[in-house]
Parts: structure tokens; C-alpha cells; sequence
């Protein structure tokens, strides 16, 4: 297959209105070396320092800390070190899910998680407050755990948002009264397609990716996710087969109010949990897709009323060709604006809301023919990393700034820190790239303070 890039920028894409402030931190990355939001956070502030977790060229999961004063590095430290003899090292190579997540609990001690997709995975917890040098041994909460997404809610718990055995299984989470060194019993389910009845469109075959964002209060789990067909269903609109991960469509939302574990759609009414095929078309559908891709789970956002907004790629004229889609509610109804063109809906976005009425949309952005679907290429990329802002409710996008380190090079998942786990920031963030199908992952660290 030949690749034609289209618009390649021909010198270093500096900030609009500043340089770029891309600093690499890692470059023996490999497939997923930094997640995508399904996963998160991928680092965390706490001790002065920022403490980043990847996934290198052989699958094993690194970290290296970034003291946010002095803005330098530390030495990067092998986290699979000691476990050697308990891991399936080829597993750990060709299995991109196994990327390691990272948090901190309230007294300031780092937890790790890794090695998870249908697993239990490997929980490691700091022996010291705000070091990343050293870990023991964390307790286990799952036997089968893929997808963790970590959370502090109210009372200053913790919580895990999971997805539950393979592609067919539930989506649902775990609570933690001290951060992640003990869990409450057994896990909530929120989300499950191919719940009997199986009397939805498809629901025998259907499964889905989720994504989470928590309200203010901690009081409320705001849950996204998108359908993903298993088996082979024919496209109509592009007259094809697709291949699995663009077998994916449609956009859903509830939300949970975690005090009395009940959920709920848009409109406040009560829905059964967890949620099966039936039901989530019926009552939470926010974009029916009409067989056009959308692949990754969509990035949420509150606004100072704690109400969600959704940012994602969706396909267009072919099934990869794609724009990223800003989602509002507003009198009663979905409302979608398309922003920019990206070359494919696997393509990452965050969305973040400033408190001053203003949306800010990081995605991975270009155009093009064709991509190679191999090696490092295999789950989208796009030649651009850009900001686009709206201060008009998401009605009007302007692009604010170029965030590119490198032009010529394939960027992908952008992720920001998180604030100790209770915010994150809107200065520090995280994306990789790279130069072809074969080459390593640079991770980049933005640290626009």
C-alpha cells in the first residue's frame, strides 16, 4: 500500500503565539506506548514531581519522574524489575493492552497497574510518599481486569472503572476507602451490551468501550461509551467489511450516582444497570452514527454545572477518513459540530473546560489517502498535534495553537496529568510519535506552566 501524506508542514510547527514546549522524556517506546483514554491517568503530580508511566519497545512498563520546579528528568526505572519470573514475557510484547496506569492515594503514595487484559494484572504501591524509585507488592481486586481508569470520589475514595473478560464482557467498577490498598468487595457493573434479554439490535455479538469522568462533588460517574460489533456485520454505507477496531459506532451516555450505586440517562430518568443493547439505544443514545466509525472512546468534559460534553472522531467519506466532532445537549437534544479533519477514528482527543466559558479540544489532526495498518501504525496516528478553542459553547472552533514538536514524524494519544488524582492540569500533558511503522516511540511531555 502506498502512503500519501497530504499538507506536510515543512518547518518545526511552533505554538500559535508561542514556541513549542515539547520535551521528550522516552524513546524505546513501542505499540500503545502511551494509551489511549480508555485507559488513565498515565501520570500523576504528587511530591513536587510528575511520575510518568509507558510502555517500552518489549512491552514492559517504565517510569521516570519530572521535578516540576528544576523541569528535569530522573533516570527511567524498570517496573516489571523483580517480577520477572511470574510474567509471560512474549505476552508483554504483543500485548499493547498490558500499558501501565499510575496514581497516587491520599497519603501521597504512587500506585502502578499493569500487565491487564483479562488479567489480574500486576498492582505495585511506592514505598515512599511521592517516589517513583522503589514499589512493593499491591493487593488484588480483580481476576480479570482490561481498561483501568482510576478516580478519586467523594469522601475521598477511589475508584477502578474496568472492563470485565474480553470484548463481549461488562464494564463496571471497584471502591477503595484508602486509595487502592484495600477494595470494597466485589466490582458494580455498569455497562453490558449482551445482557439477556439479548433482545437488541444485534446484542448477541455486541460489546463496548467505555470511558469516565467524574463530577466536582465526586458524587456522580459520568460514563461514555461507543458499540463494538464482534462479529463480521456487512457496511452498507461503505459496502465492506471492516476490520475490527472500525467496527465500532455509535455514541451512548449515563451516569451513575455512586452514594446509591443507581444510574441514570440524560434526562434523569432511572435506568437498569447494567445496562444492556435494548436499553442503551433506547434511552441512551446520543449519535447514531448511521454505520460510520467511531472508534475510540470519546473524551468527556463537565462544565461548571457538572453537565458532559463529548469530543471524538468519526468516520466520513471512507471508513478511516475522519473529522473530530464536539457533542453538546442543548434544549433537550444532541447538538454535533464538526471541528477538523483527522486521518483516522482511532485518533485522540481530550477536551477540557477552563472555567472562563471557554472549551479547549487537543487532538491528533491531518489528511490523507491512505495508511499503512502495521507495526507502530496499526491504531491510527495523524502528522499534527493542535489545540482548538470555542468560546461560544462549542457552536465556532478557532484553532489556538500547533502543539507539533517535529513535523514528518506520526503522533498519537494525548493524556494530561492528573493533580494528585482530584483534577488535572491544563498546562502538563502527555502524547508520543513516531517516524514510521517500524521506528520507536518518543514520549513527549508538554509542560506549558
Amino acid at each position: 500500500m502506498v502512503y500519501v501524506v497530504l499538507n506536510i508542514l515543512s518547518a518545526p510547527q511552533s505554538a500559535i503565539g508561542g514556541e513549542t514546549k515539547a520535551v521528550p522524556f522516552a524513546d524505546n517506546g513501542g505499540l500503545k506506548m502511551l494509551y489511549d483514554n480508555r485507559q488513565y491517568p498515565l501520570a500523576v503530580a504528587a511530591g513536587g514531581r510528575t511520575h510518568i508511566v509507558w510502555r517500552g519497545d518489549e512491552g514492559f512498563p517504565y517510569c521516570i519522574s519530572y521535578d516540576m520546579e528544576t523541569r528535569e528528568f530522573s533516570k527511567p526505572v524498570s517496573l516489571i524489575e523483580g517480577y520477572e519470573d511470574e510474567i509471560d514475557a512474549k505476552h508483554y510484547k504483543k500485548d499493547h493492552h498490558f500499558a501501565p496506569v499510575i496514581w497516587s492515594d491520599p497519603e501521597g503514595y504512587l500506585h502502578t497497574l499493569f500487565g491487564c487484559h483479562r488479567t489480574t494484572g500486576i498492582h505495585l504501591v511506592s514505598t515512599r510518599p511521592g517516589d517513583s524509585t522503589e514499589w512493593r507488592r499491591g493487593i488484588d481486586f480483580s481476576e480479570s481486569i482490561s481498561y483501568p481508569k482510576i478516580h478519586r470520589i467523594y469522601d475521598d475514595k477511589t475508584l477502578v472503572y474496568t472492563r470485565y473478560s474480553g470484548h463481549l464482557g461488562f464494564w463496571q467498577y471497584h471502591i477503595s476507602n484508602d486509595g487502592g490498598n484495600r477494595w470494597q468487595g466485589g466490582g458494580h457493573p455498569v455497562v453490558n451490551l449482551g445482557a439477556e434479554p439479548q433482545d437488541g439490535d444485534h446484542a448477541a455479538y455486541s460489546g463496548s468501550y467505555n470511558t469516565t469522568a467524574v463530577s466536582t462533588d465526586g458524587k456522580r460517574l459520568h460514563v461514555a461509551f461507543i458499540w463494538k460489533v464482534e462479529d463480521p456485520l456487512f457496511n452498507t454505507r461503505y459496502n465492506e467489511f471492516l476490520g475490527d477496531h472500525t467496527q465500532r459506532y455509535n455514541l451512548y451516555y449515563l451516569y451513575v450516582d455512586l452514594p446509591t450505586g443507581k444510574g441514570y440517562n440524560i434526562d434523569g430518568e432511572e435506568i437498569e444497570l447494567p445496562v444492556r443493547k435494548k436499553i442503551a439505544d433506547e434511552k441512551c443514545l446520543v449519535w447514531d452514527t448511521d454505520q460510520r466509525p467511531a472508534a475510540v472512546g470519546p473524551s468527556i468534559c463537565l462544565d461548571e454545572n457538572n453537565s458532559p460534553h463529548f469530543l471524538l472522531p468519526v468516520s466520513e467519506e471512507t471508513p478511516l477518513d475522519s473529522a473530530f466532532y464536539f457533542v453538546r445537549r442543548e434544549a433537550g437534544e444532541w447538538e454535533k459540530t464538526r471541528i477538523t479533519k483527522t486521518l483516522h477514528p482511532f485518533n485522540a482527543s481530550c477536551l477540557q473546560f477552563d472555567g472562563q466559558g471557554v472549551f479547549h479540544a487537543y487532538m491528533i489532526t491531518g489528511s490523507g489517502e491512505s495508511i499503512v495498518e502495521e507495526g507502530m501504525d496499526e491504531y491510527g496516528w495523524g502528522q499534527r498535534v493542535e489545540k482548538w478553542t470555542s468560546s461560544d459553547g462549542g457552536k465556532d472552533w478557532i484553532q489556538a495553537q500547533g502543539l507539533t514538536p517535529k513535523p514528518g514524524m506520526r503522533y498519537q494519544n494525548i493524556q494530561f496529568v492528573s493533580d494528585g488524582l482530584a483534577s488535572e492540569f491544563d498546562d502538563l500533558f502527555l502524547f508520543y510519535g513516531w517516524k514510521d511503522a517500524n521506528s520507536r516511540g518518543i514520549g513527549y511531555l508538554w509542560d506549558a506552566r
